[in-house]
């Protein structure tokens, strides 16, 4: 099951300080994975990168593992 950009978004927070998604590498054609960019924002200031995550997994494990690549 791939989740949507809009979805990992909301799982991130909707605040325009919370981590923002800028574009998703074409979701579901990874196979098992998703690729976001993403930026920090408070909670990773100065970090944007690309973050790959399990497609498998639900928005709030995604979005969990997205914070944890920016702040890494």
């Amino acid at each position: 099951m791939s989740i949507t950009s809009a979805q990992l978004q909301t799982a991130l927070g909707t605040n325009p300080m919370n981590a923002r998604v800028l574009k998703t590498d074409g979701t579901g054609t990874w196979g098992t994975v998703q690729r976001w960019y993403v930026m920090g924002n408070v909670d990773a200031p100065g970090r944007a990168r690309w973050v790959e995550t399990t497609a498998s997994d639900d928005a709030a494990t995604q979005a969990a593992a997205v914070l944890v690549a920016l702040r890494t």
